[in-house]
């Protein structure tokens, strides 16, 4: 009715701009949509048989965070899979870092995108419970991990286009699809590799926070302008809004959603489940919570993997 007074008026008034925008706008969008659209022919059924929990960038409370030496307590710990974080230095070498500087987890403070490898390669990771570590590559990475049985999920901090093809031919060359899961909070990373190779299994990870905090636990502002981080939580809130309709997992062509232990529920598993997608939680660090997921089966990455007690998956 509202609109139906309002194309009234707009005629009336002969705002044919306006018209045009109200008509137009919609159905060109919804076309877009579909042109743009991916599809997917990845089949994840693989990569979740017998995958309980992940270790979040390893076992980052018993040795460096996206280190090798992180990854091999992970799996003493029992860890199906290890979690890790990719970006690439001026040179384009891809390597393993959370951060876009060294500063919290090396002993130096340089901006990864704007340091060559051989600067980076020195580089000493601060220290955990006496353990050293240095930053490795991401091949160096993935050959460890396919020869020690561990599958892999990739998280992508940035799209840029030479790291996206780069992973999607380390992927394909070694053939190793339904071992890799390669996500990221950046939409057009998971876009960007179906469109390469609709083989490889990717995700969107979800969260309440994406646009307006740059941490876990949402203490870290990405601007200290209080009218930029309004506007940022704005989004934010417009996300979460939308987020149930799964518009853009559907649009992006994804297999799987990362959902924050913040958002995650048993009608979230359902509803993802029913729309096609799978689920993985993260970063769950609480003994109940593991027990809730490992009821619904829906695997979950930790911290701190040397706490989980595996006995969990066996009565689920």
């Amino acid at each position: 009715m509202t609109l139906t007074i309002v194309t009234f008026l707009m005629i009336l008034g002969r705002c044919t701009i306006l018209i045009y925008l109200v008509f137009c706008v919609p159905i060109l969008t919804t076309i877009l949509y579909f042109i743009f659209k991916n599809d997917t022919s990845a089949s994840s059924a693989l990569f979740f048989k017998n995958f309980n929990f992940g270790g979040h960038r390893g076992s980052p409370e018993r040795a460096p965070e996206n280190s090798i030496a992180s990854f091999m307590k992970a799996k003493e710990d029992g860890c199906d899979l290890v979690e890790f974080d990719i970006h690439i230095s001026e040179d384009g070498v891809a390597l393993l870092m959370h951060d876009d500087t060294t500063e919290r987890t090396g002993n130096a403070d340089l901006k990864v995108e704007k340091t060559s490898w051989p600067v980076l390669e020195g580089i000493d990771l601060k220290p955990v419970n006496n353990v050293s570590a240095k930053i490795p590559k991401l091949h160096e990475t993935i050959d460890w991990c396919v020869e020690n049985g561990m599958k892999m999920l990739f998280d992508m901090k940035n799209d840029n286009l030479t790291l996206i093809e780069h992973i999607a031919d380390e992927i394909k060359k070694r053939n190793i699809y339904d071992k890799v899961l390669v996500s990221s909070f950046n939409p057009v990373v998971p876009w960007r590799l179906k469109k390469i190779d609709p083989r490889i299994i990717t995700g969107i990870t979800l969260d309440r926070s994406y646009y307006s905090y740059s941490d876990d636990h949402r203490k870290l502002p990405f601007t200290t302008n209080m009218f930029a981080h309004f506007w940022n939580e704005i989004l934010d809130e417009i996300n979460m809004i939308i987020q149930p309709l799964y518009i853009l997992p559907k649009f992006l062509g994804v297999d799987v959603v990362m959902i924050s232990f913040r958002l995650i529920s048993e009608n979230a598993v359902r509803e993802s489940n029913e729309k096609g997608f799978s689920v993985i939680s993260w970063t769950v660090n609480d003994p109940d919570y593991m027990k809730i997921l490992a009821k619904l089966n829906v695997p979950f990455l930790t911290d701190i993997s040397s706490q989980v007690d595996r006995k969990i998956f066996k009565s689920k």
